[in-house]
């Protein structure tokens, strides 16, 4: 009876033990590995020459592990070449010293991040000369400018002056020699010439041959009177002997072409004045230092008085004249009845009214209208004829 009470305990013992082998509501100890997903921001960066770092953030569950793969020689990975969970991968960028853009992709966790940079540019090109210019007599002569520039950067000189050659240099590239020949001047006026080289202008000035040119200007005083016109002077020189003409006033200018060679006419234009007599200056003008001749134009102009500065009018308004007496200056413009100045009346205020046809010649008067004022406080308008003022005061009512 004792042995068979023994093997049930024993029959049970296993029984149980089986059963909580079996499962029932305990986890197993063998889970399946998760799936894992991977995102990463940016997908791309960009980068000038001269290179330069970034960081690209990497997404995903805690237990996924990730790489960084497809670096080239250039992109060097400073963090995160390798992670597991969240993560950065940090990197640096070298500069380009080609002149070739380049481009790679970076595979993080699966994921590709772009890589691009620029290409090196070109060093900027500058240009100096030296000198800057020079000065020969009539002789011809030869001679040499210095071009400064980075070794890269090309250059040409081109004259633009038959008389002015480039001998050697008319090509090249970084610092270099230009040389040139002056041609022997056969003209008796000064001439200047210039070489172009990148852009910078040197310029080659050379003396006549012997200053033979002789000039004469006539007239050289004139008196027009007040309405506008023309003048004429005749200057008169050798047919290569050069001059300019140019006026100081802006009320009188050169009809003609103001330069010429050889003996001309020299035409003027001159406007319309009947103000103050003025005067102005056209200024002829050949090379040689300090050489020319001033043609001095004096216009005539009018003066003008009023036969009343004032004038008071009342309330109600109604009409009035006062006189405009003229006379031109020098009075030889003004003729037998010194009747040539022309003038016009203007009111500067709506309510005064100039009745009188205008403009107007020689003596006269001048006739207007006042309206009516209704307001309690007096006002005061003005009319204006060239340099004269009169002035209307209206009572108020």
């Amino acid at each position: 009876m004792a042995k068979k009470v023994t093997m049930l305990a024993a029959v049970v013992t296993v029984a149980l033990a089986t059963a909580a082998g079996c499962g029932g509501d305990g986890d197993s100890p063998n889970e399946p590995s998760p799936v894992c997903s991977y995102t990463i921001a940016p997908s791309n960066r960009s980068f000038g020459s001269d290179g330069g770092t970034a960081d690209v953030t990497v997404t995903t569950a805690a237990n996924c592990s990730w790489t960084t793969t497809g670096v080239p020689d250039w992109i060097s990975v400073t963090a995160g070449a390798t992670g597991n969970g969240p993560g950065t991968v940090a990197y640096s960028v070298a500069a380009n010293a080609a002149a070739t853009a380049r481009n790679a992709t970076l595979t993080i966790g699966g994921q590709a991040h772009a890589v691009a940079q620029d290409a090196r540019l070109p060093a900027a090109c500058s240009y100096t000369i030296s000198p800057e210019s020079a000065a020969y007599s009539k002789d011809a002569a030869t001679g040499t400018l210095a071009i400064s520039a980075p070794a890269s950067c090309n250059w040409s000189a081109v004259s633009n002056s038959s008389w002015l050659t480039v001998t050697t240099g008319a090509q090249g590239s970084g610092p270099g020699t230009i040389s040139y020949g002056v041609a022997r001047n056969l003209e008796t006026a000064e001439r200047s010439g210039s070489i172009v080289v990148a852009g910078r202008t040197f310029i080659v000035r050379q003396s006549g041959d012997g200053g033979a040119c002789t000039y004469a200007v006539t007239p050289v005083t004139f008196q027009p009177c007040m309405p506008g016109g023309t003048l004429t002077a005749t200057i008169t020189t050798q047919a290569s002997c050069s001059w300019t003409a140019a006026s100081d006033a802006p009320w009188l200018d050169v009809a003609s072409s103001g330069s010429g060679n050889g003996t001309a006419v020299i035409s003027m234009r001159y406007s319309d004045n009947y103000d103050a007599p003025r005067s102005g200056i056209v200024m002829v003008r050949w090379p040689t230092p300090t050489a020319g001749q001033n043609l001095h134009v004096a216009q005539a102009g009018g003066v003008y008085a009023v036969s009343r500065s004032a004038i008071s009018m009342a309330a109600g308004g109604g009409a009035a004249t006062f006189d405009v007496i003229q006379q031109s200056q020098p009075n030889t413009c003004g003729g037998a009845t010194q009747d040539r100045c022309v003038w016009t009346a203007q009111s500067d205020v709506p309510w005064i009214t100039i009745t009188s046809s205008m403009p107007r010649m020689g003596d006269s008067p001048v006739s207007f209208a006042v309206t009516a004022n209704d307001a309690a406080s007096p006002r005061v308008g003005r009319i204006t004829v060239r340099d004269k003022v009169v002035v209307v005061t209206q009572s108020g009512r």
